[in-house]
């Protein structure tokens, strides 16, 4: 079977970015996705090696029918670069110029691009940022925050003294620095409106990964908005929260347009007022960004299950969402506000009479899982009845990823008599319970606040303690793999491979793992 080629150029190097979309497309049997070399995507503030990866493009371009291109790699060099680059206006509006060439090309390219508004961080920490973010990140955020405020009317006597005081404590060159980026930032956002409006890109996705109510990012936002309504672009044009799940949203989407696939999602929440609550890093009710998701992956959403080709099901609170590390002191109004027991019961519910894919995204917490839901979801046998799962990082960074493989195994009716296809959907999905629920809600915990301090290393800077945490990683999971999975996922055994941790810091990291066996029907509950 001759496979559909997909160039993909992901936002950086780590795993969400460069390997989700490609483990995405290998649970597909007529779809080929092709990413540049890993070597030369750069690291952290390392940048991309834009001019390689530019000419792998022209030279991939006339074999394709599909891109999905990240702005910010091809233009600036990664998603960190947007926010620390010295490029000139000049350089970057060459980069724009190339993805003409590139359509020159091979006019019948459908180029599905990406474009983040780029952050204003709210702290100091130059890990992610210019170096002087160390000690004026959130000096300048706030100042930036107050002085769009103030820009609006909206400001107060006691907010505007406070300009005055930022501004003055500042030093002069960093503000300079950080506004000239942002002058050009915003240049490139709006000329990706132009290329959309052009036909060069046929769909653009504006992913927030800011999202205060004020401030550079809000303001960026605006204009590109402006420009938007202007051109009347809003059915090619979407914005809304998220980033690194963006590639995999995309590779799905196109999925969905070559196979003339439209998925009708039945979403059921664990709380009445989950669809309501704005999750943490988010500027709206979980409700809209969802329609957003599940909108941007080419599917649409039913208010009946019976007539739905598959089912998302969302542990959201129903007050607010926490941190993963502050689960053990949830308040009694927040359990009180959530009825997870009730949503395990239904997806059973929902398994058993019309088996058809699930997707369950795990939202009450941010940065990692729920450890008493995913805990009573073992022991419902939920995991053997269901096609994805995740709970990592930001609500949408989990959603758009599980919506992405329930989609694929959807399609293929849960890949029905299709076995390469189910162990590669498996595996990705025992992948997301190692890492977002035993890793980043348990082992990371235990690091973090334990092992990292009585061993004197910096999470974030692992240097010559990478093997040693490597090892303690390994060690905890393979205990808590035992423990909660007994080393099996639907019959299979699970084999952790390797651990690799991204950026030199323990915050961004992944685990290899191997399925090996024959699968099993879903089971009952366990004990």
């Amino acid at each position: 079977m001759k496979k559909m080629k997909v160039l993909y150029v992901p936002l950086d190097d780590r795993d969400c970015n460069y390997h989700f979309p490609y483990m995405l497309s290998k649970m597909t049997e007529d779809m080929e996705l092709i990413r540049p070399d890993f070597a030369w995507m750069g690291e952290l503030k390392k940048p991309a090696d834009r001019k390689k990866i530019w000419q792998w493009l022209f030279d991939h371009a006339k074999e394709c029918e599909y891109a999905i291109l990240s702005v910010d790699t091809l233009v600036y060099g990664n998603i960190i670069h947007s926010r620390i680059h010295h490029l000139s206006m000049e350089e970057c509006r060459a980069g724009i110029e190339n993805f003409r060439r590139l359509k020159e090309l091979n006019p019948h390219l459908h180029i599905h691009a990406f474009n983040l508004v780029a952050r204003v961080a709210a702290y100091d920490s130059a890990q992610e940022d210019p170096d002087y973010w160390e000690n004026y990140g959130k000096k300048i955020w706030k100042y930036t925050w107050l002085l769009d405020k103030d820009a609006q009317g909206l400001s107060d006597p006691e907010e505007r003294n406070e300009i005055r005081t930022l501004k003055a404590e500042i030093p002069q060159e960093h503000l300079d620095d950080f506004l000239e980026r942002r002058e050009i930032d915003r240049e490139i956002n709006l000329s990706s409106v132009e290329l959309t409006r052009e036909g060069i890109f046929d769909h653009l996705t504006i992913p927030k990964d800011d999202t205060a109510e004020f401030g550079y990012a809000a303001m960026d936002q605006a204009a590109v908005a402006k420009k938007v309504r202007e051109y009347s672009l809003f059915h090619r044009i979407f914005i809304y929260p998220g980033a690194d799940e963006v590639g995999s949203v995309l590779f799905t989407r196109i999925f969905n347009l070559i196979h003339g696939y439209q998925p009708i999602v039945y979403v059921r929440y664990a709380s009445v007022n989950g669809a309501r609550v704005i999750p943490r890093y988010e500027d709206r009710p979980l409700g809209e960004s969802v329609k957003w998701q599940i909108t941007s992956a080419g599917g649409i959403i039913t208010e009946t299950p019976y007539d739905s080709d598959c089912m998302l099901a969302l542990n959201a609170g129903g007050t607010t969402q926490i941190e993963s590390t502050e689960q053990k002191h949830r308040s009694i109004a927040f359990k009180n506000n959530t009825n997870s027991e009730e949503l395990l019961c239904y997806i059973r519910f929902y398994h058993e009479k019309y088996q058809r894919a699930i997707g369950v995204s795990d939202v009450t917490t941010c940065n990692g899982c729920d450890n008493d839901f995913m805990e009573n979801a073992r022991i419902h046998g939920i995991f053997d009845m269901i096609d994805a799962i995740g709970g990592w990082n930001t609500a949408e960074n989990t959603n758009g990823v599980v919506i992405a493989q329930m989609m694929i195994a959807s399609y293929y009716h849960r890949f029905e008599d299709k076995e390469a296809l189910k162990v590669a959907s498996d595996t990705f999905m025992a992948r997301a319970l190692i890492v977002d629920w035993l890793a980043q809600s348990n082992v990371a915990h235990d690091f973090y606040f334990q092992y990292a301090p009585e061993h004197g290393i910096n999470p974030f800077k692992l240097q010559e303690h990478l093997e040693e945490v490597k090892e303690f990683y390994k060690k905890r999971l393979s205990e808590l793999l035992e423990k909660k999975l007994g080393f099996q996922l639907r019959g299979r055994e699970i084999h952790l491979q390797k651990i690799r941790f991204s950026w030199n810091g323990a915050f961004y990291f992944a685990v290899d793992c191997e399925l090996t066996g024959s699968a099993k029907e879903a089971g009952g509950a366990q004990r």
